[in-house]
């Protein structure tokens, strides 16, 4: 649905609110948004508990989401079932309140040469509708009352989901050509992606979402020799190009994990935003992250997807909420948001005060009042 802005009272627009958050200034108030969201089971939940209260599900998401997520729609040929542009092939697995796709068949397991690599049918950058994507960004945000958030590229990501992650773990030590000349594939389709989409529509893009997953619960999954050597000059790569074809947009990465120690060399390859904040993982304390790089770096995330909001009571959830956004938004250089996506089973009433320790008394009733309808 068109986006409106839900609280005209406030002096700033979400748009205006994140901008001055990823500007280092403080906002009226912590922007906020639903980052990766509900998964589809736990949306339901959610749209069966508040439509007990009167409430719409649709309609609150909406008049508390301060960034959208737009995309080029994908106009390639059709491709074959459970199959994505790269090859992978997925499975429906059942975790009993609903399934998850798993990868079953990895296209580039087992190549060993760059030769292979070569071989392999990558993906067209051309297959999507770019010239339509500005229409769809001006029609979902009339009057850019919201910021706006492009997908950006994962060519780590999508290198371990071609061949599974410990065959490229393993690949970085014993075979780094074959890395390398994977990456360079991968990471020219998102350059060529960059370049059309940005092209079409970089004025309208305020955050450009990259993400590698480079952090386990403990600690880093690879070292920041082999960042350095192998990963970050494509990071840097793609980086710079999308500032050089919209130089205002943030550049925001994701990274689950214990990622505090690979920080620098993120910010040192053009990260500006560190996306999930996943401060369940080994030393990812908000106040050690702010205190350390909260000069340099703003964050997206941090409410935790993990423990608080699956397990805490709702006392709890409000209080660590609105500590998050005291440590975290001093300042500015603060969204809140779940570190990831909220999973069926995490009690709906939580979700609902995860909201109010965030938006803050009158900005949560203005935001039922929308609800309501």
């Amino acid at each position: 649905m068109p986006v409106t802005n839900a609280f005209p009272c406030n002096r700033m627009t979400p748009r205006e609110r994140i901008l001055a958050a990823l500007s280092h200034q403080q906002p009226d108030r912590v922007p906020f948004s639903w980052g990766f969201g509900p998964t589809g089971e736990m949306a339901a939940a959610l749209a069966e508990y508040l439509g007990a209260r009167g409430l719409d599900w649709h309609r609150l998401r909406a008049a508390t989401e301060d960034i959208l997520w737009v995309g080029a729609a994908y106009t390639g040929p059709v491709l074959p079932e459970r199959t994505d542009i790269w090859g992978i092939r997925y499975k429906p697995v059942s975790y009993g309140a609903g399934a998850y796709g798993e990868m079953e068949h990895y296209p580039l397991a087992g190549v060993t040469t760059p030769e292979q690599i070569a071989d392999h049918l990558w993906p067209d950058p051309t297959a999507y509708d770019d010239n339509g994507l500005r229409d769809a960004i001006t029609e979902s945000n009339p009057g850019r009352l919201k910021a706006t958030r492009m997908s950006a590229g994962n060519p780590f990501e999508i290198y371990c989901w071609m061949t599974g992650l410990e065959e490229a773990l393993l690949n970085l030590l014993t075979r780094p050509e074959v890395v390398v000349a994977a990456l360079e594939r991968i990471t020219g389709f998102f350059e060529a992606r960059l370049e059309r989409a940005l092209g079409a529509c970089g004025d309208l893009a305020d955050t450009l979402f990259f993400a590698d997953d480079l952090g386990s619960q403990q600690g880093l999954l690879i070292s920041n020799r082999l960042y350095r050597e192998i990963l970050q000059p494509f990071h840097r790569r793609l980086f710079e190009a999308a500032k050089a074809l919209a130089p205002h947009a943030k550049v925001m990465f994701h990274s689950d994990g214990a990622v505090f120690d690979i920080l620098p060399d993120l910010i040192d390859a053009g990260v500006e935003v560190l996306e999930a904040v996943q401060v369940d993982a080994a030393g990812m304390e908000p106040e050690r992250l702010k205190s350390a790089f909260g000069d340099r770096l703003s964050f997206h995330g941090a409410i935790s997807v993990q423990a608080l909001l699956p397990r805490a009571d709702e006392a709890a959830t409000e209080a660590e909420c609105r500590r998050l956004v005291q440590v975290l938004g001093a300042g500015g250089g603060y969204i809140a948001a779940p570190s990831h996506a909220i999973q069926v089973g995490t009690p709906p009433g939580n979700v609902l005060t995860m909201l109010r320790g965030v938006l803050g008394e009158e900005d949560y009733e203005g935001a039922m009042a929308e609800a309501r309808g």
